[in-house]
């Protein structure tokens, strides 16, 4: 046996010298495109990232390609050259056949044969010494004045490594990745196309083996059945990547010039690339308008310079996506009346929707559900189910260890759901069982049916598996090709993986709507992924209405304009809500408005102002409202603010009021807003008049304005405020939730919770107060026997303006 392994040794020994002699074995692989050198040594691994004279290669070693098969990590011995194609041997004997191209734009790799036994393919997972800006998502990382990427080339070859081997692959490198953080998920680092290590930065591209039932982890599902893919998106064969680099403040425009040379989506505004376009990181208005009050919602929507208007919720199922009657009764043809009624005044309309979630009303679930209605896994019924049976006997399953909503199951075309379930021995019994659920028929069962469990969401919604997915996005290309709609959220994506097939499910649902549309479409998604970077116009997310604006997503939206700016990306702030009185919170005032209009305008981010129908109707200072986002977003898009304001304008502390004084001149102040100072009337001594003595400051001596607000039983009159510079009196009656609200101008008014004007009030006096600290004396009249309510003040004073001049 030794004597034999010798002879194989020295033969092996033979061949290779042969190889390397006639040069099929490559010593060193240069492969070259502007600006960039890459060196592979005959050992399949990267020698040189040379980016304009500069080094770039990390301390380690990085191959070409690896695989994972079996839990394990095949690593390449050697690499032959052979015309355009690299052949790499692996570690097992397998050959892995890479075909290469060099441009002035890039080097692509292209997989054109790997044998069908490995499940993964590892494509250039290199590392490099620089880490100034790690372009996770995107996967170009910038440093040193020069920038290096990675770019996969179609949906398949996806950013990141799959889940069950991401330790596998982080022990070898001995690397622990950054994850990346966005206001709606923390992406863990094996998902990156790039991600920041100590000193540098580790890139991460896959494509993983598709054509096979498997039983992968989804959610707290340890083995969630997952069908296979079909067609050539279900092979390894074909993953492909192109590798670049460049100066750094070219590194966007080399993007661009890959999607276009390797036929990537490249949506355009105009003449203008959208990823450079400042029209997509426009602003625009969401409500829920009808067909009736469509005509006030386009007129509100000009008047704030919006050109996109956009209905939150308009399908009343989601699958086949029909109409919510609250907003049209006519199908898709009443949808294209709006639109084009809406195109005729410069309005783009669009519209909101969950992906792939599905709705239980949808005809893919009732009254015959869909065969391909996403599963959990199979179910054995121990016994034979009749007709109205209740408690239904299974075989043990760990599908049960994730808490659901529905408790959904299917066999043959009955959906049922279950109360609890109750482990018994090797058994388990369904207890409280609906038959026919969702308007599906009950019928017996024999105990050799399948009872398949599926998967469902708190919004008590169900899924499609990947075929279904795609008639779902076939109609959203029917809505939109035959309505010519122009904007949609692609709100929800999260649900695409579901499946089982990671980001590749997410991808396929968007990239076939975009190849399908046949019309350039503003689209967003609440996330984002490597290759949608490309077909997303931006991100955008919703706001919690259960915060207040000043405090709703405050440190989210801030974050998510770091995640831009290192992934080349547009601005975006999320979605604001201008609301009325409730309960809770005040309805919205201009100082908060201007507020989210500041931060918008420091970031230079777009954002959604949703504003409800009954808001329109009843917000009594909503016209000026849209006048001060029309003034804001006009000059943010002219793009009129200095570097300097923007800093300034951004900081959340900080508060601001525009002042339009013709088309193209502005003064900008800088206002101060007081804390809320408080007098509640039902805590006086006896005699003492109503009123409060408070420290009030204002950097400046300057005027004030005041808002004050009646809250409880009661009222007061002529409310009153004295400084050591004068005293103003209103002479007026302000009762519970009406406010009295005095401006700059000098103008005061008492309005009701929702400032519609009930009294214009003349002020005797002056309001002024000294620089710095000073005594403010507030106090006001009351009947004898007026309950005694608690009065809220609020005063603001202004500093000098700054000149701001549109181009």
């Amino acid at each position: 046996m030794k004597y034999k392994s010798n002879i194989l040794f020295f033969l092996s020994f033979i061949c290779l010298q042969l190889l390397m002699t006639t040069g099929l074995l490559a010593q060193n692989i240069n492969l070259t495109t502007n600006d960039t050198k890459l060196s592979i040594n005959g050992q399949g691994y990267f020698s040189s990232v040379n980016v304009r004279g500069k080094e770039l290669l990390h301390a380690g070693q990085y191959p070409l390609v690896a695989v994972c098969s079996n839990g394990k990590l095949l690593l390449p011995e050697h690499v032959m050259k052979n015309g355009r194609l690299l052949t790499c041997i692996l570690s097992d004997g397998g050959k892995v056949v890479l075909k290469y191209m060099e441009s002035s734009v890039c080097i692509t790799l292209e997989v054109v044969s790997i044998p069908e036994k490995y499940e993964v393919l590892l494509l250039a997972p290199l590392a490099v010494n620089i880490n100034g800006v790690v372009g996770d998502i995107i996967g170009i990382v910038q440093g040193q004045g020069v920038a290096f990427g990675i770019q996969s080339l179609n949906i398949k070859t996806n950013a990141g490594i799959p889940f069950e081997y991401a330790d596998v692959v982080s022990r070898y490198f001995s690397v622990k990745g950054d994850a990346a953080s966005v206001s709606t998920s923390t992406i863990p680092a094996y998902r990156l196309a790039a991600t920041k290590i100590s000193d540098g930065a580790m890139y991460q591209f896959s494509c993983r083996r598709r054509n096979q039932i498997e039983y992968r982890q989804i959610q707290q599902i340890a083995k969630s059945l997952t069908i296979p893919v079909e067609g050539q998106d279900a092979l390894i064969k074909g993953a492909k990547i192109a590798l670049f680099g460049s100066k750094d403040s070219e590194a966007l425009d080399r993007i661009g010039a890959i999607e276009i040379e390797q036929h990537l989506p490249h949506p355009m505004f105009g003449n203008e690339w959208g990823k450079t376009s400042r029209s997509s990181m426009k602003s625009y208005l969401i409500s829920d308008f009808n067909e009736e009050e469509f005509d006030l919602a386009l007129a509100k929507c000009k008047r704030a310079g919006f050109q996109c208007i956009y209905h939150i919720e308009p399908f009343m199922t989601w699958g086949h996506f029909q109409w919510n009657p609250n907003f049209v009764k006519g199908g898709d043809e009443a949808v294209k009346t709006l639109v084009d009624k809406a195109a005729s005044q410069g309005i783009a309309v669009g519209i909101h929707t969950l992906s792939n979630f599905t709705t239980t009303n949808d005809a893919y679930v009732t009254p015959v559900p869909s065969t391909h209605l996403l599963k959990q896994g199979i179910l054995h019924l121990t016994a034979a189910i009749n007709a109205s049976q209740t408690e239904i006997a299974i075989k043990k399953s760990d599908l049960f260890s994730m808490p659901m909503t529905l408790n959904a199951m299917q066999i043959e075309n009955e959906l049922i759901t279950y109360g609890t379930a109750e482990i018994n021995g090797d058994s388990m019994i369904l207890h409280q069982c609906k038959r026919g659920a969702f308007g599906t028929t009950t019928v017996a069962h024999t105990s050799d049916k399948l009872l398949y469990k599926l998967w469902d969401y708190p919004y008590r919604t169900l899924f499609p598996d990947l075929i279904l997915q795609d008639k779902f996005a076939d109609r959203l290309v029917e809505i939109f090709n035959k309505t010519g709609l122009q904007q949609i959220s692609f709100d929800g994506l999260e649900g695409c993986m579901y499946t089982g097939q990671d980001d590749y499910a997410t991808t396929r649902f968007v990239d076939r709507c975009f190849n399908g549309w046949d019309h350039n479409v503003l689209n967003d998604a609440s996330n984002l992924n490597h290759f949608t970077w490309h077909i997303h116009t931006r991100m955008n997310w919703g706001e919690p209405w259960g915060e207040a604006m000043r405090t709703g997503q405050v440190e989210s939206r801030i974050k998510n304009q770091d995640f831009f700016r290192r992934n080349l990306f547009p601005r975006m702030l999320g979605w604001f809500l201008i609301r009325l009185a409730d309960k809770d919170f005040e309805c919205t005032s201009l100082e908060d408005l201007e507020w989210a209009m500041s931060e918008a305008a420091g970031f230079d981010g777009g954002y959604a102002m949703t504003i409800y129908m009954k808001t329109i109707r009843r917000h009594g200072q909503i016209d000026k409202l849209l006048d001060a986002i029309k003034n804001w977003d006009e000059l943010r898009l002219a793009n009129a603010f200095t570097d300097t304001q923007k800093v300034r304008l951004k900081d959340p502390l900080t508060e601001w009021h525009l002042e339009k004084q013709d088309a193209q001149h502005f003064l900008l102040y800088p206002l101060y807003i007081s804390k809320f100072f408080h007098c509640n009337l039902a805590e006086m001594q006896p005699g003492q008049p109503g009123g409060a003595d408070w420290q009030w400051e204002s950097p400046n001596e300057s005027s004030y304005a005041i808002r004050l607000r009646i809250n409880g039983d009661g009222k007061v009159k002529n409310p009153s405020f004295t400084t050591s510079r004068g005293v103003i009196k209103f002479p007026c009656t302000i009762t519970n939730g009406q406010y009295l609200l005095y401006d700059f101008e000098g103008k005061a008014v008492v309005t009701d919770k929702n400032y519609n004007v009930i009294q214009n009030v003349t002020p005797q006096g002056r309001a002024l107060l000294p620089s710095g600290q000073s005594a403010v004396s507030f106090s006001c009249e009351q009947d004898k026997d007026d309950d005694k309510p608690e009065v809220i003040i609020r005063y603001i004073t202004r500093n000098a303006p700054e000149m701001i001049v549109k181009q």
